[in-house]
């Protein structure tokens, strides 16, 4: 389990932006298509893009349909991970 970043706010319904936290030299393009957690390890979403300079890069990550507009709320400003 990998750090992405911190969720920035929502995006629409289906899509929140996540700011980038630890730069590590991972090519941003290996993040494509990626499952993204939150911290209890539950599924929350998939990386679709990437955007933004490449010192801080962000995500849109589409979320899932099992995740109601409520919990997707609760999870602005929250870290979230990959796997």
């Amino acid at each position: 389990m990998k750090r992405l970043g911190t969720v920035s706010h929502l995006h629409g319904k289906s899509c929140f932006v996540v700011k980038y936290d630890t730069p590590d030299g991972t090519p941003l393009n290996k993040m494509m298509n990626l499952q993204v957690i939150d911290k209890s390890v539950r599924p929350v979403g998939k990386v679709v893009t990437v955007f933004g300079s490449e010192k801080q890069p962000y995500f849109l990550v589409r979320i899932f349909r099992e995740l109601d507009t409520a919990q997707a709320k609760k999870l602005v400003k929250e870290k979230v991970y990959v796997k």
